[in-house]
């Protein structure tokens, strides 16, 4: 099958990166092309911003966590329904994956799989021929070499971009395809976790708009639609279809909105696929849990920064508790964790109460906690069977603080730092900090929309 699209990596993070990929998305999509923005990893964040360049739901590539290249393949045919082009944001360097010993998952893993093009994005404010090096460099590090152009960021002058531009033409043998200058008022809102998410990001819509104009006279546009409409066919094999549940009609409330935002596309859909029906709520909104919901989903977000605001709906918070108690199948993750803790302390020391359903502090710390790809073995046998296994992820910024006897034990974490243990399962409520991938256990999925 024919997909247009193209790889944008760079050597490590804070290289321009994400604002070189959401400014093309932008940029085609004023040019009237319906653009599907993906991004590589497990990331929440930026496929934030490119459903605001391109209209489209963002999505992840997760070669680890969707377990084989088909999966993958399978997933990106599914997100370019209905779009011209891809854009595919890389994670972190271009090679950096699960083991740094090895290409897996990483950027040049996903590139490979896709058989796309790929655009180097180099930070060239501190350099003049050394920059050749690097991209010589990256081009030699693996082969096949996969990459067919380079932007250049962070520079100031037209002047220092034509001399880098010809030492890389000329000593890498790649074209560069323009540069992106400074400008503070470009520049991505910073807190944990990486950029501000796009919905919290006051400057979003301006910034967004604004890049995809800007960068239509600094970036040779013309040059990265050829190759991307020249990257190569792709074979797609066939996907087995999910059958959906029989005799049962699931209804799974989802919590959406600033607080809560993180849900891979890919688990909704498989939801869907099942059988259930989708309905959203939002406790920002003071919103309650709809009435005919047969399972509760809660997914991460920053709950922390709303926290004063959900604190003082005090009734919101206890019929949110009694519906949970009153056996509504539940999974929290993350941020929803956090939620359905007593109480949430920041990291001004201040407390503020929560739902209350997990009887814990959560206490936010100014550097991460916990960072890394996880395999999730469920425990316990609420919600999920106990055994199931799935694939997931785990990034925070908070620990609980256990009031009494330790947290009970949901599941054990397998991770590069080795095993341990993590959650809370009692009666018909599975909370903890991991990010499951839901196709990597249809079954699991599958047997919680039947409880």
């Amino acid at each position: 099958m024919r997909f247009p699209r193209v790889v944008i990596t760079a050597p490590a993070s804070d290289e321009g990166k994400t604002i070189a990929s959401v400014g093309i998305m932008a940029a085609f999509r004023q040019r009237g092309y319906q653009v599907q923005g993906f991004k590589v990893g497990p990331d929440y964040i930026d496929p934030g911003y490119y459903r605001l360049a391109t209209g489209r739901v963002g999505r992840n590539l997760d070669i680890w966590m969707q377990g084989s290249s088909n999966e993958t393949l399978w997933t990106f045919a599914r997100g370019m329904i209905g779009a011209d082009l891809a854009i595919i944001e890389g994670v972190m360097g271009y090679f950096d994956g699960h083991n740094p010993l090895s290409n897996e998952s990483s950027t040049y893993h996903i590139a490979q799989v896709l058989r796309s093009p790929v655009l180097l994005v180099v930070d060239g404010q501190h350099s003049a021929r050394s920059l050749a090096a690097v991209v010589l460099g990256f081009r030699h590090f693996s082969t096949p070499d996969l990459l067919t152009g380079v932007i250049i960021t962070k520079i100031q002058s037209e002047r220092h971009y034509q001399l880098l531009k010809t030492v890389i033409e000329t000593e890498c043998g790649l074209p560069c395809y323009g540069f992106i200058p400074y400008h503070q008022d470009l520049a991505v809102g910073h807190r944990q976790l990486g950029i501000l998410p796009a919905d919290e990001n006051d400057q979003s819509v301006g910034m967004v708009e604004k890049l995809g104009s800007e960068l239509s006279s600094q970036l040779d546009l013309d040059g990265i639609i050829k190759m991307i409409m020249d990257a190569p066919t792709l074979n797609i094999p066939k996907k087995p279809e999910v059958p959906r549940i029989s005799n049962a009609h699931p209804v799974v409330a989802i919590a959406a909105d600033k607080a809560f935002n993180f849900y891979y596309a890919q688990n909704l859909e498989l939801l869907e696929e099942l059988g259930a029906r989708l309905v959203y709520f939002s406790p920002l909104a003071q919103e309650n849990i709809p009435r005919d919901a047969t399972a509760l989903y809660l997914g991460g977000g920053f709950p922390e920064e709303f926290a004063a605001f959900l604190s003082q709906h005090r009734e919101l918070l206890q019929t949110y508790y009694d519906r949970i108690a009153g056996g509504l199948p539940t999974l929290a993750e993350c941020g929803g964790y956090m939620f359905l803790a007593k109480e949430l302390v920041n990291t001004q020391g201040q407390h503020y109460s929560m739902v209350g359903i997990v009887p814990h502090t959560v206490v936010m710390h100014n550097h991460v906690q916990a960072v890394g790809y996880r395999t999730v073995i469920m425990i316990s046998g609420i919600v999920f069977p106990a055994g199931s296994v799935f694939r997931g992820h785990e990034f925070h910024y908070s620990q609980l603080q256990f009031a009494g006897a330790e947290a009970s034990r949901a599941y054990r974490l397998k991770g590069s730092r080795g095993e341990s243990f993590g959650g809370y399962a009692e009666l018909n409520v599975l909370a903890g900090y991991a990010h499951l991938y839901f196709p990597s256990n249809v079954s699991a999925v599958r047997h919680w929309l039947q409880l």
